[in-house]
């Protein structure tokens, strides 16, 4: 065991990646510095394949049709082994060119600095609350450590945002990108995982026993302007699972949260409620949520992005009805999530990770780590962030 544990550790600490990326854009035809910006960034898939551009080219249809004034702009790995650049280009991306450097937080922020208007970022990677994103492999991440961050701030505009995709993004990385970029950073708690649409309306894991049958949708008649057929990538989304993280690094049994936690380390409550109202509007959802939505339409999509689906119970209904009677009777518990919920405000965590460290090099041993909720009582995460997205209804129209 230890013996891999150390080969694993020196191939991450000094391998390269070979794959290069590509710089693309999406509903435009040439990029252009100076113009407000959706920055999307796709890391290396590994055992995933290319679900990291689908769930991207999902996302560049929701942008296109409500923020059409917007370029689009993606950087993905080149995944030549499996054809990236054909698949990109099948979504309806074109391909702006191929870099043939190795995309590492250094290049990533090289890359990203280039938009002087950025409106939003999002990274679809993997992740790990201790070495934060794999941009191309485990070797070339982004994280906290990462020298020259900072210097993207002046690039956000007024109510820009990002959210980080990837498994256990809330834990560390996300507060951290918010206190230095200015700017509120989704993130999620536990790990994340690919959804699809279902012909029964919801979205679920595609994996073995989660849906009611293998009767996935053909077409996509829900979370968009036109019905759209799901080979065009219009059908997968990623979202955090419904139960804790157990994989790699360990497992956190102690607690989590089914949705991507927001965190405004610097922000006012109001502006932090006003970009996440927006933010809805870039969404997969089991309704098509434009900015002249109804209050009803709003809370609807709200209820898809926060509360967990199951195909063996009404999880979904009982979210529903649970969170609006948090309002009526103040009682702020509610929880959903398998196991208990995180303590989380829109500044941080009340979280520890532990992990054993590998002998002689301090390093976090893999299959070790415990998460510690530094919570007692009940949290109550969940019905504050729906109670903020409510008291945000008024901006989506803005």
């Amino acid at each position: 065991m230890f013996k891999s544990v150390v080969a694993f550790l020196a191939l991450a600490v000094i391998s390269t990646a070979h794959a290069s990326y590509h710089v693309a854009s999406y509903n435009t035809d040439n990029l252009d510095p100076n113009r407000p910006t959706r920055v999307m960034v796709v890391g290396n898939g590994d055992d995933l394949g290319l679900l990291f551009e689908e769930v991207a080219k999902a996302k560049a249809v929701k942008y296109t049709e409500n923020y059409p004034q917007d370029q689009i702009a993606l950087i993905a790995i080149n995944e030549k082994e499996m054809g990236s650049e054909w698949n990109l280009k099948r979504y309806g991306f074109k391909i702006e060119r191929n870099d043939s450097s190795t995309l590492d937080g250094k290049e990533f922020i090289k890359e990203v600095s280039k938009f002087k208007k950025i409106l939003s970022l999002d990274i679809f990677s993997h992740s790990s609350a201790q070495f934060g994103i794999h941009l191309d492999g485990r070797a070339n991440r982004l994280n906290i450590t990462t020298k020259g961050l900072e210097a993207l701030k002046p690039n956000f505009m007024k109510d820009a945002f990002a959210y980080l995709h990837g498994c256990n993004s809330g834990f560390n990385l996300a507060p951290f990108l918010s206190n230095i970029w200015g700017i509120p950073v989704a993130g999620s708690m536990t790990s994340t995982n690919f959804q699809r649409l279902h012909s029964d309306g919801n979205f679920y894991l595609s994996e073995e026993g989660y849906a009611p049958n293998s009767d996935w949708a053909k077409t996509n008649t829900l979370s968009y302007d036109k019905e759209v057929e799901c080979k065009t990538g219009t059908c997968q989304r990623l979202k955090p699972d419904n139960t804790p993280y157990v994989g790699f690094w360990g497992a956190y049994r102690a607690g989590g949260l089914p949705f991507y936690k927001f965190f405004c380390v610097k922000n006012s409550e109001a502006d932090c409620q006003r970009v996440m109202a927006k933010s809805m509007l870039s969404h997969t959802l089991t309704i098509n949520l434009k900015k002249n939505s109804s209050l009803a339409e709003y809370k609807k999509a709200v209820f898809d992005f926060l509360c967990p689906v199951s195909s063996k119970k009404d999880l979904r209904g009982e979210c529903e009805a649970k969170l609006d009677e948090a309002l009526v009777t103040g009682d702020m518990t509610y929880n959903p999530f398998s196991r208990p919920q995180v303590e989380c405000s829109f500044k941080e965590c009340k979280v520890e990770i532990d992990c054993e460290k590998v002998l002689f090099t301090g390093v976090p041993k893999p299959g070790t780590c415990e998460l510690k909720n530094n919570t007692p009582a009940p949290a109550t995460t969940l019905v504050r962030e729906y109670k903020a997205y409510l008291a945000a209804f008024p901006s989506l129209s803005k």
